[in-house]
């Protein structure tokens, strides 16, 4: 949807303008700060972006590949890690220390999608295996003749 929207709006066709709405409540959506094609830009901003490509690329891997690396210890590491870096890119240009740039924001975009898929994944992957493990041991208990 995101790079639909430039395809579109590029044909002249109403649903860009949808589209663009349709992004608009979670992202500022300025021009000079989006990527383009076809000269339109795309219906997020270089950040956004990093963090939706994120969210899908950080899904990718099964679930089982974060729970075994990140040990609950490691998860807050990894959120602070991976979110750190966005706000000083963010909050920094404000000070005049630091002029992010579209890599800064992309970048740092890609690493905060990438670290909430992972840990959002992983703590779907712990659920189901709970709701799973509660379901056998009911099912269990009613084979065995135990309590219900």
């Amino acid at each position: 949807m995101i790079v639909s929207a430039p395809a579109l709006a590029a044909r002249s066709y109403s649903a860009a303008a949808a589209l663009y709405l349709f992004f608009s409540p979670v992202c500022h959506q300025i021009p000079s700060r989006s990527f383009m094609l076809a000269g339109h830009p795309f219906a997020v901003c270089h950040r956004c972006f990093g963090i939706y490509l994120g969210l899908f690329l950080g899904a990718l891997p099964p679930p089982s590949v974060y729970c075994n690396i990140l040990s609950y210890r490691w998860r807050r590491t990894w959120v602070v890690g991976a979110t750190a870096p966005l706000l000083l890119d963010a909050l920094l240009p404000f000070s005049g220390l630091w002029t992010n740039t579209f890599w800064s924001r992309f970048g740092t975009g890609l690493l905060f999608g990438i670290m909430a898929s992972s840990l959002l994944a992983c703590g779907m992957a712990e659920l189901w295996n709970q709701a799973l493990c509660e379901k056998l041991r009911r099912c269990g208990s009613h084979i065995h003749g135990g309590p219900s």
